[in-house]
């Protein structure tokens, strides 16, 4: 296939795209600065900026994934919240009219939304959610949801739509930041009987891989196939790490809730399934956090 990504320089799609050339895929990278990041990937990888109009390198793309987006790890100004929302709502039209412009008519368009679609203001939850379940009503949920709406532009167009409700990714920066938090028994905020929805990022990459290769479309929850608290999650990073404290400290809610809409990042806390992701025929290759954390310290 030829696929163009659109944030391919960013965590997962850094990763996505060497997964891709593994592959024999032909990748070219959407990018504000291609100069900038051109010497951090293989020569087989093309770039191209919003202003390009090169028509012989982008015919005939097949796929086009959406993973641009101001970072939601910043602190959540007024302005900041804009700018997050805003990047979602207005990439979806830019990049629409990029393809137009470029006449480039794609088979599918993959889209890196997040699991923060169900995420509530009270932060606290009964029963489970689904790819069915309404969506919440905190500001990570708005966000999540008019990305998800802005998307309409593609499947009005006919083009097959993949949302990637995507839960935190595990890698090995990650991992190392919460086990330095349990060895020095920093304390950390959550609320130990929520879920802690986390996915390795290869299965973030994998999964990319299946819904391009079948004919999948809607959204799918991207989250890890066996359920874990946050005090079990932080409790197995604190063993992988031998900690010398045994136990985790958690900071009351409360004072978490005192950080205002950024709070509901770590207060998270459905027991969020993956039904149709498991339905869909995807084998998860990191079922287990401690065979993930294994894997990303190597």
């Amino acid at each position: 296939m030829k696929i163009l990504v659109a944030g391919g320089t960013g965590l997962i799609g850094s990763r996505l795209v060497n997964s891709l050339l593994l592959q024999n895929h032909s990748v070219i990278i959407l990018s504000r600065n291609p100069l900038k990041h051109k010497k951090k990937f293989d020569s087989q990888v093309s770039f191209v900026d919003w202003q390009s109009t090169d028509a012989e390198l982008l015919k005939n793309i097949d796929a086009v994934i959406k993973l641009s987006g101001e970072s939601v790890a910043q602190l959540w100004t007024e302005n900041a919240k804009k700018k997050i929302l805003n990047s979602r709502i207005n990439l979806s039209k830019t990049l629409s009219e990029f393809l137009v412009k470029n006449k480039i008519n794609s088979n599918v368009l993959i889209n890196a939304s997040a699991i923060g679609f169900y995420s509530k203001k009270t932060m606290y939850y009964d029963g489970e959610v689904n790819e069915t379940s309404k969506s919440g009503d905190s500001f990570l949920s708005k966000v999540c949801q008019l990305n998800e709406k802005s998307c309409e532009i593609f499947s009005n167009q006919g083009i097959r739509v993949v949302h990637l409700r995507i839960g935190m990714v595990l890698t090995k920066k990650f991992s190392l930041l919460i086990g330095l938090s349990s060895f020095f028994s920093i304390p950390i905020p959550g609320i130990k009987n929520n879920y802690f929805p986390w996915i390795h990022i290869d299965d973030v990459v994998g999964f990319i891989h299946h819904a391009l290769d079948s004919n999948l479309e809607g959204p799918f929850n991207l989250i890890s196939p066996k359920t874990i608290t946050h005090k079990d999650f932080y409790n197995t990073i604190r063993k992988h790490y031998r900690g010398i404290i045994p136990w985790i400290l958690f900071i009351p809610s409360f004072i978490t809730r005192m950080a205002g809409d950024m709070s509901e990042m770590v207060l998270y806390g459905p027991n969020s399934l993956r039904m149709r992701t498991i339905e869909s025929g995807f084998k998860f290759k990191f079922k287990n956090l401690d065979d993930a954390l294994h894997d990303v310290d190597k």
